[in-house]
C-alpha cells in the first residue's frame, strides 16, 4: 500500500484543511498496515491501549464514512458520474471495504442525516428533526453505525403509535441504549417505550387485537414416540393469569430417591398445566342445594327441588391458587393511562395496559403495587380487594350464573366483579358485585357497560332493549335519583337481580353522574 508522507499536524488545532485530514487518514492506513508486525514486542498495558484506540479508531471512521457519503450524495456525485449509479454501487466501486448491501446501509444512515432540499424533506436525523439527538450520536461516534440503523428501524416502527409530545424522549432512549454498542439492547427497549409512551388507544387496541387472535391448536399426535403437540397463543391479560399459576407449581420437587429433580423444566411446565386442569375438573364444584322458596318449584326426577338446573352445581368460592403482582402508578391508574408491569413470574416485565390491569383486578389474586411518579411505593394492594367466598355464594345464589344478558354459563364459570370498579372507588359488597363469565367479563370492561343491582322487574323501562331511548340506561336511572324517585314506584318490587346497559360508555356516563350527585 502506497505511503503519502506529510507534514505531522495536530488534528485538534482546528485549521486543518480537507487535503491535510486525507493525508492524515493515510498514514493512519499506513500505520495499521504494520500492526501485526510490531504487536509482538507490545507489553500489556500497549495492548490494551491498542484495542481500546483500534476501537476508537473505527467507530471514527464509520462516523467520517456516513458524513462523507451524506455530502456526496447532496452533491448528486452518483448519478452525475461518467456511468450513472445508484448510491450504493457509487460506494462499492470506490470502496472494496463494501458489498452492495452493506453500503445501502451506509447510504440509509447518510440519508437520514441529509437536510433538506427543494425537492425532498430533511432526513429523520436531520438537524431540527426529532431524530436530531440520535444523529449528533452517529456523527459523534457515541453510537455504532449498526445500533444506529437498528434504532432507525425500531423508530419507524413505534412512531405512528407514539404520542406526539414524547416522539423525542423515544429518540432520546434510542441513542442512550445505542451508546452501549449492543443491537440487541436496542431492540429490546421498543415495548418499554410503547407502554410507556404510547398512545393509551392503541395499547388498548393491541390487547383487544391478542385477545382476538389467541388460539389453541387441536392435538397433533406423533405416532412413534406417543406425543401430542399442541400450539397456542395467548393475550397478555391470560398469559399473565397463566404464568402466575403455573409459577408455584414448576419448582423443582424432591426425585423418586429424595434427590433432585429428573424432570426438565419444559416438563414440569407440562405437568403443571396438567395438574391446574385436573385440579379444575375435579375439585372446581361442589354440589349445593338452592334455597327452598316455597314456590314455583318443581321436582327433577330424583327427590330435590329444581329451580334451576346449574342451582345444583356451584363452585366452591375458595382462596384463587395464583396471584399477578403488577407495579402500576397510581395517576396512571386514576387516568387510565399508561401502563403496568408484571414483576412475579417467568412472565415478569411484560407490559400490560391500564384496561387490562382492571380487568385483572376483579377476578384474580391481584396484587398490585401503587407507586407514584417517582416510582415509590404508596400502598401496597393486597387480596383484601377481591369479594369473599361468603359474598360470592352470595351472588351465585342470586345471579344463578353468569348475570349478562341470555348469557347460560353457571356460575362454577362465572368471576365476581365490581359493578363500580374497585380501581374507581367501588366497594368491594355484594350489592357492588356481579357474576360474569370470563368473556362477558372482558365485554363489559373494554366496552365500558354500566351495571347495577335492581328489583325492578324485568319489563321495566330500565330493562329496555338497547337504544330505544334517547337517554341510556344508566342516565335513566341517574336522572330517577336525582329527583328522589325510587325505581319503578308503580310495581311491585321483584327478587334483586343485576342489570346491564348494553350501550357502549354507559358505564363511564354512570360514573359522572355519580360524581354529579355526591358534588351536588
Amino acid at each position: 500500500m502506497a505511503v503519502h508522507p506529510s507534514t505531522p499536524r495536530d488534528p485538534r488545532s482546528g485549521d486543518l484543511g480537507i487535503s491535510d485530514v486525507l493525508n492524515l487518514v493515510r498514514d493512519c492506513t499506513a500505520a495499521l498496515s504494520s500492526v501485526r508486525q510490531e504487536v509482538g514486542a507490545a507489553t500489556e498495558a500497549q495492548l490494551l491501549d491498542l484495542v481500546s484506540e483500534l476501537g476508537e479508531l473505527a467507530l471514527w471512521s464509520d462516523a467520517a464514512e456516513v458524513a462523507v457519503v451524506g455530502d456526496a450524495l447532496t452533491r448528486g456525485l452518483p448519478a452525475a458520474s461518467q456511468v450513472p449509479l445508484s448510491p450504493a454501487d457509487w460506494i462499492a466501486t470506490a470502496s472494496r471495504r463494501h458489498t452492495r448491501g452493506s453500503a445501502s446501509r451506509v447510504v440509509k444512515i447518510a440519508e437520514a442525516l441529509r437536510s433538506p432540499t427543494i425537492t425532498r424533506p430533511a432526513g429523520a436525523l436531520a438537524p431540527g428533526q426529532d431524530g436530531e439527538v440520535l444523529g449528533e450520536a452517529i456523527l459523534g461516534a457515541v453510537v455504532p453505525l449498526p445500533c444506529g440503523q437498528v434504532a432507525m428501524d425500531e423508530m419507524r416502527r413505534l412512531a405512528p403509535d407514539l404520542q406526539p409530545a414524547f416522539v423525542p424522549a423515544a429518540w432520546e432512549a434510542y441513542a442512550l441504549v445505542g451508546a452501549g454498542g449492543d443491537p440487541r439492547e436496542v431492540r429490546r427497549i421498543r415495548p418499554e417505550l410503547y407502554a410507556r409512551f404510547g398512545r393509551p388507544d392503541r395499547l388498548n387496541d393491541r390487547d383487544e387485537g391478542a385477545r382476538k387472535h389467541a388460539f389453541l391448536s387441536t392435538g397433533a399426535v406423533d405416532p412413534v414416540d406417543g406425543l401430542t403437540d399442541y400450539r397456542m397463543s395467548l393475550s397478555a391479560e391470560s398469559a399473565a393469569i397463566l404464568e402466575a399459576a403455573l409459577d408455584r407449581l414448576t419448582k423443582p420437587q424432591p426425585g423418586p430417591d429424595g434427590g433432585a429433580d429428573p424432570r426438565s423444566y419444559p416438563t414440569r411446565r407440562a405437568d403443571a398445566l396438567i395438574e391446574l386442569v385436573r385440579r379444575a375438573t375435579t375439585h372446581g364444584v361442589v354440589p349445593t342445594v338452592a334455597p327452598d322458596t316455597g314456590a314455583g318449584l318443581q321436582g327433577d326426577g330424583q327427590g330435590r327441588p329444581a329451580a334451576d338446573r346449574r342451582a345444583a352445581e356451584r363452585p366452591a368460592a375458595g382462596r384463587p391458587a395464583s396471584q399477578v403482582s403488577l407495579i402500576v402508578r397510581l395517576g396512571d391508574l386514576r387516568d387510565e393511562d399508561g401502563c403496568a408491569t408484571t414483576i412475579t413470574g417467568l412472565d415478569a416485565g411484560r407490559y400490560l395496559s391500564i384496561a387490562t390491569a382492571r380487568l385483572l383486578s376483579c377476578n384474580t389474586m391481584l396484587a398490585p403495587i401503587i407507586v407514584d411518579e417517582h416510582g415509590t411505593p404508596i400502598i401496597i394492594g393486597h387480596s383484601k380487594r377481591l369479594f369473599t367466598s361468603q359474598q360470592v355464594r352470595a351472588m351465585q345464589l342470586r345471579d344463578d350464573g353468569c348475570s349478562f344478558l341470555h348469557c347460560s354459563r353457571p356460575a362454577g364459570w362465572a368471576d365476581a366483579h365490581h359493578l363500580i370498579h374497585w380501581a374507581d372507588g367501588g366497594a368491594t359488597e355484594i350489592d357492588n358485585g356481579a357474576l360474569l363469565c370470563n368473556y362477558h367479563h372482558h365485554v363489559v370492561h373494554s366496552r365500558r357497560l354500566a351495571g347495577w343491582v335492581t328489583t325492578d322487574p324485568p319489563d321495566d323501562t330500565l330493562g329496555r332493549p338497547p337504544g330505544s331511548s334517547e337517554t341510556s340506561d344508566a342516565e335513566d336511572l341517574a336522572r330517577r335519583r336525582d329527583r328522589g324517585e325510587p325505581a319503578a314506584a308503580d310495581r311491585p318490587a321483584g327478587p334483586p337481580r343485576v342489570h346491564w346497559d348494553l350501550t357502549p360508555g354507559s358505564y363511564d356516563r354512570l360514573l359522572a353522574a355519580r360524581a354529579g350527585g355526591s358534588a351536588a
